[in-house]
């Protein structure tokens, strides 16, 4: 009699190989918290912006029905468009980026809002539309701004600082560990892991051990996060650094030695077997030049008809407390070389002479004797500045841009200076929120040189809306 059993194979593998499954680290648990805080101050950003957006609209008064439909299924609608923008993953977002996409996420979930409306059959007006949309946007930027704050002192106390460690030991993986080492990075560098053939050792980390020691480092370690010195390290290297992250669950980082370029610039494109990083232009079109100077005027002309109330003051205030003219002139280089008259108003006593050199660069005195106590306080609030909004009226300035210099300073600093001159000199830009007086003459450049590489009308604006907090702050004005 055939045994019963006889037929039936047993398909056993041939190899036991353990299945890993990674327990997520705190500092993962942590930033997966943020995501959930995110998408629940996203939900609820969005309804408060319909329901306030109506009452300014129709009056304070209970919502009807469909109305109150549409409020209920917001979120659902929100919080998808985000996710979709990839805004629920803060660890991969510079502030920059995280601005440019919630403003466009928000556009996106207000279309997608009009329609759900037009299915429920409720009454999203235009009015309603705008005014929802506005708030919305301002909403979820301060929301985020907020996140932004409790993020960045997370990552000073170390809660949110993810243990690295660097592929490489030389050269460009020293330059990351400095990097990877400034308080609040959101790195905590642990030691260099040696690529193939490498034999140099490290400056102030340790080298741990080599790159066939990799699974075993990162379980002793704790790691959380292995970057890779690009420059250093070969593919097959860099293929062992891939498979042990994947099976750890950790991140990988790989450098692009592009320090002077914003992310939303980069695209990857693959080549047969290699992976290029595509640079986009920036040079402003016909176009994207009548979009800035349109911007320009109109927001100028907005701003110095609100302001004027400041205007007169100020006036008053310089013409009581000191002799001579309300108002300074003084020469400065624009766009292309060309020099223009740039009004500010005074803050200095006239007629006081000094034996100082104001051609070195960005020449600015801190505790300069010569300021009054009124121009003291215009400085520290930048309303001295104000003026110049009728320079980017005529179009002879920009509001965004490469603060405008003395032609003295630049005729004695050409080859340093002279790069700036690409775009149209501004009232604020990227200097000013990066530190403005406070910042070196070789620094300032680099950061006038960065906003010249990455153009854009939504870095304008974002650079505008981070003014505003650069002021109230107060740092480096004097």
């Amino acid at each position: 009699m055939r045994n019963s059993t006889a037929g039936l194979v047993d398909h056993q593998p041939l190899f036991h190989v353990p299945l890993v499954v990674p327990t997520p680290s705190a500092v993962a648990r942590r930033y997966r918290g943020m995501s959930y805080g995110l998408a629940a101050s996203d939900a609820i950003s969005i309804c408060v912006a319909l329901v306030l957006a109506y009452w300014l609209r129709f009056g304070v008064q209970l919502l009807p029905s469909r109305e109150l439909l549409l409020v209920g299924l917001a979120p659902l609608v929100w919080v998808a468009v985000f996710h979709a923008y990839s805004l629920y993953r803060p660890l991969y977002l510079s502030p920059a980026e995280e601005f440019r996409r919630t403003v466009g996420a928000s556009g996106v979930g207000i279309v997608l809002l009009a329609m759900v409306s037009f299915w429920s059959k409720s009454s999203f007006s235009r009015g309603w539309i705008g005014l929802t949309w506005g708030l919305a946007v301002l909403f979820e930027l301060l929301v985020r701004r907020i996140w932004r704050l409790y993020q960045h002192r997370r990552k000073l106390d170390g809660r949110l600082a993810l243990r690295t460690l660097i592929i490489g030991s030389t050269g460009e993986a020293v330059r990351l560990a400095k990097a990877l080492g400034a308080p609040g990075s959101g790195f905590l560098p642990l030691g260099y892991v040696q690529p193939h053939g490498s034999t140099e050792a490290g400056d102030t980390l340790p080298v741990l051990g080599g790159i066939e020691r990799l699974r075993e480092l990162i379980a002793e370690q704790s790691v959380d996060c292995l970057f890779v010195a690009s420059t250093l390290v070969d593919s097959d290297a860099i293929e062992v650094v891939s498979h042990a992250a994947r099976q750890q669950g950790i991140h990988v980082l790989v450098s692009a030695n592009m320090t002077h370029v914003l992310g939303s610039r980069l695209v990857l494109q693959q080549i047969g077997s290699v992976i290029a990083l595509s640079l986009r232009p920036v040079r402003l079109t016909g176009k994207q030049a009548l979009a800035k100077r349109a911007f320009d005027l109109v927001a100028g002309i907005v701003l110095l008809l609100v302001t004027m109330p400041l205007w007169l003051a100020a006036g008053i205030a310089i013409r009581l407390t000191s002799p001579g003219a309300v108002l300074f002139h003084q020469e400065r280089v624009t766009k292309g070389g060309r020099t223009f008259r740039m009004h500010k108003f005074r803050t200095m006593r006239v007629g006081i002479p000094t034996n100082l050199d104001t051609s070195a660069p960005f020449f600015k005195l801190d505790q300069d004797p010569r300021i009054t106590p009124v121009g003291h306080l215009l400085r520290k609030w930048s309303l001295d500045e104000l003026p110049q909004l009728w320079n980017v009226i005529r179009g002879e300035m920009s509001l965004i841009g490469p603060r405008p210099l003395p032609t003295e300073q630049v005729a004695a600093n050409l080859e340093l200076l002279g790069p700036r001159h690409e775009v149209p000199a501004g009232m604020t830009g990227w200097w000013q929120i990066n530190g403005r007086s406070d910042v070196a003459p070789e620094q300032a450049v680099r950061l006038d040189a960065f906003y010249i590489e990455n153009w854009s009308l939504a870095f304008d604006l974002y650079i505008i809306l981070k003014t505003m907090s650069t002021v109230i702050e107060r740092k480096g004005a004097y």
